[in-house]
C-alpha cells in the first residue's frame, strides 16, 4: 500500500511539473504589451501606406498603461494630419473583459524600410555627384512624398542643393541640373543676323545651363548680350533683323 501511495504522489508531482512547464512556455511565448501595441501600429501604418508590414519599423517612446497593456486592441488611429511616419502620436482603443473601450495616447517613431541610394561620404552643397559617391542600401525613411530613385544615372552629374553626411539618402528634391558654363568661362559666340553667321569670343557673366539663356560679355565690344547655351563652350546669339 505504501508503495502505491509513493507512486501516486510521484505521478501527481510530475503532473504539476508539466502544468508549470506549460504555463511557463505559454507565458514565454506570449507577446509583451509593447510588442502587441507595436504590432497593431505596424498593421495600421502598413494599411495606410499600402505597404508590407515587414517594411514598417515601430519604436514606442513610452510604456503603455496597465489597462491598455492587458486589454484587446480594437482600434488604432493617428492623432494628427501630419502623416503616419516619423514621430507620431497614436490613439489606441482597447477593451478588457467586456468593459467599455478604454483609450490611451501612445507616441512612437515609425519608419518605412526602403532600398535607396545613399551618399558614401560627406558631400558639400553645390557638389556634382559622381558614381563613387553613391551606394544602394536598405534604410528607414520617414518622408513618403520624396522621390528616392534606384537608378544611379538619375543622380550622377547632378548638383546637390544642400550638404549631405555619409549614409544620407538622396532624393530628387535634393538635386538640380549642374551648370555646364561657369562665371568667367570663355565661350564661343555664334552670332546670326540676316543670314550671316559670325563667331566671336565672349565671357560668361553667370552660370549656364543647356538650352537656357545666358548673359555674355562680348570681348570685342565689351557689351552684354544674351544667347542660348548650346554646349559647354558655345552660346548662340540671334540678333533681331
Amino acid at each position: 500500500m505504501r508503495k502505491f501511495f509513493q507512486i501516486a504522489l510521484l505521478l501527481f508531482a510530475m503532473t504539476l511539473s508539466n502544468f508549470d512547464r506549460s504555463d511557463a512556455v505559454e507565458q514565454q511565448g506570449a507577446p509583451s504589451a509593447e510588442e502587441k501595441i507595436s504590432a497593431a501600429i505596424r498593421t495600421y501604418v502598413a494599411g495606410r501606406l499600402h505597404s508590407k508590414e515587414s517594411d514598417i519599423r515601430v519604436h514606442l517612446l513610452q510604456s503603455p498603461e496597465s489597462e491598455t497593456a492587458s486589454g484587446e486592441i480594437v482600434e488604432v488611429k493617428e492623432g494628427s494630419q501630419s502623416g503616419v511616419l516619423g514621430r507620431v502620436v497614436f490613439l489606441i482603443a482597447t477593451r478588457s473583459k467586456g468593459k467599455p473601450a478604454g483609450y490611451e495616447w501612445i507616441t512612437a517613431n515609425v519608419e518605412m524600410i526602403r532600398s535607396v541610394l545613399v551618399s558614401t561620404r560627406s558631400l558639400r552643397r553645390a557638389q556634382v555627384i559622381q558614381p563613387e559617391d553613391l551606394e544602394l542600401r536598405s534604410i528607414g525613411v520617414v518622408h513618403v512624398g520624396e522621390s528616392y530613385p534606384l537608378d544611379p544615372e538619375m543622380l550622377i552629374g547632378k548638383r546637390l542643393i544642400r550638404s549631405l553626411s555619409p549614409g544620407a539618402p538622396i532624393s530628387l528634391e535634393m538635386i538640380e541640373t549642374a551648370p555646364i558654363i561657369h562665371p568667367g568661362d570663355r565661350v564661343t559666340l555664334l552670332v546670326e543676323s540676316r543670314g550671316l553667321r559670325i563667331a566671336t569670343i565672349g565671357r560668361a557673366k553667370e552660370e549656364g545651363f543647356p538650352g537656357k539663356s545666358l548673359a555674355i560679355v562680348n570681348l570685342d565690344s565689351q557689351k552684354t548680350i544674351y544667347g542660348e547655351v548650346i554646349d559647354a563652350s558655345t552660346v548662340k546669339v540671334i540678333l533681331p533683323e
